[in-house]
């Protein structure tokens, strides 16, 4: 259960990417004052919660009234996924040049809720996190409970984004998106291939490290 429940909690971290966000975040609000900007990471965070939390809910019904089997389902989300890990991996500044183009908008909404936190990769995510089997009250109660953790810290990273930016600098916030993409790839992949497992019945081994 333990271990479980970490897993959740790094997949929903590396999905929503925290870190990764700030560079965005601060390029948006580079023009706002203090209380301007406070007020748009918190819509930004709850137009989030409200997003994810809705496909918590309703995803898996979603998935029984349009007859999508689970197995294909984690397919076709896990290769979503691992395209997004992908992107983090290799992405380049141009999400950032690309930020102020965006001022006529309610930036907390678009981009900073969706795409960005609230995204297809974490729709997707939180959807497959809730699966037959794992479906349970209990079970999506924990998982909601690691999203409002995962979306708090995300607001308290926008709150404290200049800071952060200072002390990591920019190459530092983009080399831990990176290796945070990677992760989520490998993540990812391995979802694909529990789908696959799942199509064809197949037990999907897993490798333990060696015992000392």
């Amino acid at each position: 259960m333990l271990a479980e429940m970490l897993q959740d909690a790094i997949t929903l971290f590396v999905v929503i990417d925290p870190i990764g966000t700030v560079p965005l975040f601060l390029a948006l609000t580079r023009h706002l004052d203090p209380p301007a900007r406070r007020r748009v990471a918190g819509r930004a965070i709850f137009a989030s919660a409200g997003v994810l939390v809705a496909f918590l809910l309703v995803g898996q019904p979603l998935l029984a009234g349009l007859g999508i089997g689970l197995p294909a389902f984690k397919i076709a989300g896990g290769v979503v996924v691992f395209l997004f890990g992908l992107q983090m991996v290799f992405e380049t500044e141009q999400k950032n040049k690309d930020a102020h183009a965006e001022a006529g908008h309610d930036i907390a909404i678009f981009p900073l809720a969706f795409p960005t936190i609230a995204g297809p990769a974490s729709m997707l995510t939180v959807v497959l996190l809730t699966q037959p089997g794992r479906a349970e009250w209990s079970h999506v109660a924990l998982v909601a409970g690691l999203l409002v953790v995962i979306l708090s810290l995300t607001w308290v990273l926008f709150l404290s984004a200049e800071p952060i930016q200072r002390v990591l600098g920019r190459a530092g916030t983009n080399l831990i998106s990176r290796f945070l993409g990677l992760l989520l790839a490998a993540l990812a992949a391995q979802t694909v291939l529990g789908g696959l497992a799942d199509f064809f019945g197949i037990p999907l081994a897993v490798s333990q490290p060696p015992a000392n």
